[in-house]
């Protein structure tokens, strides 16, 4: 039988994007056409780990996955995945957000070669803190798992937090 994995991946990324080596840190996805407000350019898939288990799994494949609950994290299922699929890296001024649990849309319209980055306050409250390299104007410099929390972040991109921080709001 046919590795239906090989053919479907748990992933799926918007073929309008690629990976590349970021400025912003590691790889990223980059947009190889023009995106549309609203297109869906990722859905997230792969396995459950329960929020006690993430940092084991982080230490094991590295700091990737969406936080979905207060309780779990679906998260790529293995290193290839994010290396065929690509990772959105954090910036303090995001174009793309969640629209749902798995689905990840354009904020805004994103030009050919742009960077797909969002704010990860929109949706880890477990993400261990790091200092910002988005060098954006309205960059917060050090990105902590309270962020989701600042008032005026809620009000900027509450519409795309994800759906599970918007019932805490």
């Amino acid at each position: 039988m046919e590795d239906l994995h090989k053919r479907w991946p748990h992933r799926w990324g918007t073929p309008k994007s690629e990976v590349k080596k970021s400025p912003i840190h590691g790889i990223g996805l980059f947009a190889i056409e023009e995106i549309k407000k609203g297109e869906i350019v990722f859905v997230v898939g792969g396995i459950v780990v329960p929020v006690s288990e993430i940092k084991e799994y982080w230490e094991k494949v590295g700091p990737f996955g969406a936080q979905i609950s207060d309780d779990f994290y679906i998260v790529p299922s293995t290193k290839e995945e994010i290396e065929n699929t690509g990772v959105f890296n954090h910036s303090c001024d995001p174009n793309v957000g969640w629209a749902g649990d798995i689905r990840v849309i354009a904020m805004k319209n994103i030009k050919k070669e742009e960077e797909l980055v969002m704010d990860y306050g929109m949706y880890d409250s477990v993400l261990k803190s790091f200092k910002c390299n988005c060098k954006s104007k309205n960059c917060r410099k050090i990105i902590t798992s309270e962020d989701w929390k600042i008032p005026e972040l809620q009000k900027k991109l509450g519409e795309f937090f994800a759906p599970y921080l918007k019932e805490k709001m």
